[in-house]
């Protein structure tokens, strides 16, 4: 819902931003770099053109990513403001919070030092979680906006009967998150001393 939002507002009435595929097409037309829809060597076309210095093909690439993305990020961002939000009301009642202010300590420091850091954990808790969501939510979002990700190889693979692709982006999915998980734990122990494993 919102990609389509977003397409018939940014990009067909306002025309600010293209809505499909990874980049203009003339523009990369006879570059060496880029065969076959594939850009070379990393196969994603904006850090391939910055890597060949080629600028208005990063521009153009730039433009066409930020769509996708701001699909992906608005679908997260209100969930996660209204869990920082209702948090960080939870902590402010927080006895030490109280003692804080009586000792007069400043209101800056009491939310930016005290308060913030303990409000946090249950916020990163959740994006932890939510990048599955986010892997989902690209299936859906390449296939709208026909940028050739994993997630529309995912979909191809899933039209097509092939089980193999299916069974090696599940893989990939997997491996994503689990990576996502670890980086949410060693992030707590990083953000709260007292949590250690």
């Amino acid at each position: 819902m919102i990609a389509v939002v977003l397409i018939l507002v940014l990009g067909v009435y306002l025309r600010l931003l293209p809505f499909s595929n990874p980049v203009n097409q003339l523009l990369v037309a006879g570059l060496p770099w880029y065969k076959g829809g594939i850009s070379y060597p990393t196969h994603i076309i904006l850090i391939d053109a910055l890597l060949h210095g080629d600028w208005n093909v990063a521009l153009n690439a730039l433009l066409h990513v930020i769509m996708p993305a701001l699909t992906l990020a608005l679908a997260i961002v209100a969930g996660m403001i209204r869990l920082l939000r209702s948090t960080m009301l939870e902590v402010m009642e927080q006895d030490y919070i109280k003692l804080a202010r009586s000792k007069g300590v400043p209101e800056g420091v009491v939310y930016n030092v005290h308060a913030r850091r303990n409000a946090i954990i249950p916020v990163m808790t959740f994006f932890g979680y939510t990048v599955a969501g986010l892997l989902g939510g690209a299936v859906v979002v390449e296939s709208v906006f026909d940028y050739p990700g994993i997630g529309y190889w995912t979909t191809q693979a899933l039209l097509n009967n092939d089980v193999g692709g299916i069974m090696a982006s599940t893989l990939v999915f997997g491996i994503i998150l689990v990576s996502a998980t670890l980086m949410l734990d060693i992030l707590y122990a990083l953000i709260d001393p007292r949590i250690r494993y």
